[in-house]
């Protein structure tokens, strides 16, 4: 992966992608805030599904992806495998760690990359390109 940093300027609020990530977190998800999902940015735009995109690290730099994957939780509750979630006291597994129950989950509304429907396969972000998920637009900064 190339020594850039990743930023997104959401409302004029400047967000390092990198400090979203963890040992257990390797994907930063967004979507609307909602009971029903954790999501890694939580937009307060109702235009948003609650499983918009995902973030994920690529060797040129991050890339963008229409869509959610998500792990069925035990208490019923849709989250990715080990976040924390808004409803549970603990953190989230798999209902049978030797098979988990991921499934794709597609916004009803596309997520728009410079004003271009994405799908499911993933585009790697340039310095400038902006996102837009309902009435919210999320630009990529790289320095």
């Amino acid at each position: 992966m190339n020594n850039m940093k990743t930023f997104l300027d959401i409302e004029g609020r400047l967000m390092d992608v990198e400090s979203f990530l963890s040992k257990a977190r390797t994907i930063v998800t967004i979507g609307r805030a909602s009971e029903e999902a954790y999501n890694v940015v939580p937009l307060q735009d109702e235009e948003t599904d609650v499983f918009q995109c995902q973030l994920s690290r690529a060797d040129e730099g991050w890339k963008v992806q229409n869509g959610q994957w998500r792990t069925e939780c035990p208490k019923g509750i849709r989250s990715r495998l080990q976040h924390a979630c808004n409803l549970c006291l603990g953190r989230c597994v798999n209902v049978s760690p030797a098979h988990p129950k991921y499934s794709w989950r597609i916004p009803e509304k596309a997520t728009l990359l410079n004003g271009v429907a994405l799908t499911s396969e993933a585009k790697v972000l340039q310095d400038g390109d902006v996102i837009t998920i309902g009435k919210t637009s999320i630009k990529v900064v790289v320095q």
